[in-house]
């Protein structure tokens, strides 16, 4: 079993897929993988970076229907987990390796501590192995979790990584409110995962920032939904694991 699996889904931005890559690369462990997720309709460009990244074994590539962040998110985090999750793998190899951690960083992250990756699982394990933990993103700092680490038993426990309800807005809340319930969030601010985002005035607006923020409506009422209907039971399962684990 490896430390930590960061997801990556991207769309139309092969060279900011590049510039997170090489960042990840230079700054983790060699414990450390990343799985890009791109979509079958904007592979093109896709595809030619793979061919540059063919030599780095860290990095493994997959491509399919389109789906958003969430969808990708939870497509990818369902092939790598032990346990045979809800919905559509693709392809999913029973031999794949198994990771201690999922990571949620989109295209636009730039990690910039040298092992940001160690620090944030050493985080974890202060708080008994189960736990959801992030670093300064130089946006919206403490106040969510944009790039987070989440312990493998909390994705199984779930059934999802991304609420699959939400497409793309609200994810963060969702893991912050369910990290903060259970007892189990720790922003680590010696951590800096630079969210290089137009809002922040970092990146220029784009079409992919364009759709996502034309979902937010329907991701916010999407996200009321969950916390009216499903959020307490979320969070005593992930309790559940917590108070296991401290036993």
């Amino acid at each position: 079993m490896k430390d930590l699996l960061v997801i990556t889904p991207s769309r139309a931005r092969p060279q900011r897929l590049r510039e997170m890559l090489n960042a990840c690369l230079a700054l983790s462990g060699p414990t450390t993988d990343i799985a890009v997720g791109y979509d079958d309709d904007d592979a093109d460009g896709y595809k030619k970076l793979a061919i540059d990244y063919a030599d780095h074994r860290q990095v493994r590539w997959f491509c399919g229907p389109r789906t958003g962040l969430a969808g990708w998110t939870n497509r990818l985090a369902w092939h790598y987990t032990r346990r045979r999750l809800p919905g559509a793998p693709l392809n999913r190899d029973e031999d794949a390796e198994r990771y201690l951690a999922f990571a949620s960083l989109g295209d636009d992250h730039l990690p910039r501590t040298r092992g940001w990756d160690r620090l944030l699982l050493e985080a974890i394990d202060r708080m008994g192995g189960t736990g959801i933990v992030y670093g300064d993103d130089l946006f919206m700092r403490q106040n969510l979790p944009t790039a987070p680490v989440i312990s493998a038993d909390i994705v199984q426990a779930l059934g999802w990584m991304c609420e699959p309800s939400l497409r793309h807005m609200y994810v963060d809340n969702v893991w912050r409110d369910i990290g903060r319930g259970a007892g189990c969030l720790a922003y680590v601010p010696d951590v800096v995962i630079e969210h290089v985002h137009f809002r922040a005035g970092k990146a220029a607006a784009d079409q992919v920032y364009a759709e996502s923020e034309a979902g937010t409506d329907a991701d916010r009422a999407a996200y009321g939904r969950w916390r009216a209907e499903r959020m307490a039971d979320d969070v005593a399962r992930v309790r559940a694991l917590r108070e296991a684990g401290l036993c």
